[in-house]
């Protein structure tokens, strides 16, 4: 490719006039101007198919590294294949050595129109932040990171009685993982990537970045959407990304009092400084959705699922330690009132069985009204009544518990009258051994 002198020529010779072909195409007019280069409306004149073109600007042309840049943005959209994400489908260089694409044509408005336009419901918001989480997850599971992630580049394309379909534009300065140029990139040109309002803490130090560099835009857009002002404003670029550096993220429900708390707090956390402390895209997502639900509006999602599975993470959890005390409460008294139930059943059960003993077991040899083997019922003990209220008047008094036996202690026997010997007639029994006479002890 033979560059072309950005000198040469002046602006209005450099725009393609309707009428150019470009390719397959053939320009109709102009779209819109970005950092990077020119955006034409333009159309296939055999099957009218309808078409955006991309067109480098000259002055970048000449600069190998923005063309690379470009082509790059190119290989990226096509490496994701999201419907989320806008379409590029064609690539080539016009006669003057400028590089261009041609891209599916969209009708709609920008991010940033709709905003310029009035301020956005909070259902809408939520669904926008939504379907870009789920275009940056696709982008990054291809190992792509935005790093341009701005209310700009984003589009939303006009559909009939349905919410707009949100696109994911501009992958200018798009980066793949795995890709450790972005540091002596920087170094090498002077030139900060990314956009001072929404850039993270590590992009802006130039460090090499990931994933976590387009959550943080996204908390930066979100608290813009919801409050209509910057997260971190300044009037100069430099102050803004120092207060990016260290500022600590603003309350979005200060800002704006309609704002939800669990949704404020999801933002801070959004716009955390350290990477690791921010949520997935995942997490992320799962809050959005739960604050769309109505279920849910009274329940703070982030206390009930948030969780960060680094150590550098510190969320808020004084909500659901009170949650937990309570519960804990909760189930301490019911469990004491089971306890003393149960003891209360237990002392009741004694006292049944004390007044209550077991009948004994007559003897059927034994004489009816008589008692077994003489045994007579004892009074109760002193003090203590001898039914306990339960056993009828007529009953015999419950005899003592010996405390240290399992079975109540039995009454004293009553002592049998003494019945008169009677003379035998049998003759007395002959010893087997003659008696021991008083000479027994002499010697022999």
């Amino acid at each position: 490719m033979a560059p072309v002198n950005a000198s040469i020529g002046d602006a209005d010779e450099d725009e393609l006039a309707p009428g150019t072909m470009v390719g397959e195409y053939e320009v109709e007019g102009q779209l819109g101007e970005g950092g990077m280069g020119t955006v034409y409306a333009a159309v296939h004149p055999v099957i009218a198919k309808r078409a955006a073109i991309k067109v480098l600007h000259p002055a970048l042309s000449v600069n190998r590294e923005m063309v690379e840049r470009f082509i790059q943005e190119a290989r990226s959209v096509n490496q994701i294949g999201h419907p989320n994400i806008v379409d590029i489908f064609a690539f080539g260089t016009l006669p003057d050595g400028r590089s261009y694409f041609v891209m599916e044509r969209l009708q709609g408005e920008s991010l940033r129109q709709r905003m310029k336009a009035g301020e956005i419901a909070i259902p809408d918001v939520l669904a926008i932040l939504e379907t870009i989480t789920i275009a940056l997850e696709a982008a990054h599971d291809k190992g792509v990171v935005h790093r341009d992630l701005k209310p700009d580049n984003v589009f939303l394309v006009d559909r009939k009685r349905d919410r707009p379909l949100v696109k994911l534009l501009d992958f200018g300065i798009a980066k793949l993982l795995g890709d450790a140029s972005t540091l002596t990139e920087r170094t090498r040109t002077g030139n900060l990537l990314g956009t001072p309002a929404y850039i993270s803490p590590e992009q802006a130090r130039g460090y090499a970045v990931d994933h976590r560099t387009d959550i943080y835009a996204l908390g930066a857009m979100a608290y813009e959407l919801l409050t209509g002002e910057l997260p971190f404003p300044a009037d100069n670029g430099a102050d803004m990304i120092a207060r990016h550096l260290h500022a600590p993220p603003p309350s979005a429900m200060a800002a704006n009092p309609r704002v939800p708390a669990t949704l404020d707090k999801l933002i801070i956390r959004l716009l955390a400084k350290h990477p690791d402390r921010r949520p997935s895209l995942a997490q992320t997502r799962e809050h959005l959705q739960a604050y769309s639900d109505p279920t849910l509006a009274t329940q703070d999602p982030l206390d009930r699922r948030f969780h960060v599975t680094t150590s550098a993470s510190a969320p808020d959890l004084t909500t659901s330690v009170r949650r937990s005390r309570a519960w804990i409460a909760v189930v301490a008294a019911a469990l004491v009132a089971i306890l003393g139930s149960v003891v209360v059943m237990a002392m009741r059960g004694d006292r049944r069985r004390v007044a209550d003993p077991p009948p004994p077991v007559v003897d059927p040899r034994t004489p009816r009204g008589e008692p077994l083997d003489g045994i007579a019922p004892t009074s109760p003990p002193a003090g203590e009544p001898a039914d306990h209220g339960i056993a009828p008047a007529s009953a015999p008094p419950a005899a003592p518990i010996d405390p240290t036996a399992a079975q109540p202690v039995k009454p004293a026997a009553k002592p049998r009258p003494q019945v008169p010997a009677t003379k035998s007639t049998r003759p007395p029994r002959r010893p087997n051994k003659p008696a021991r006479s008083d000479d027994d002890d002499a010697p022999m």
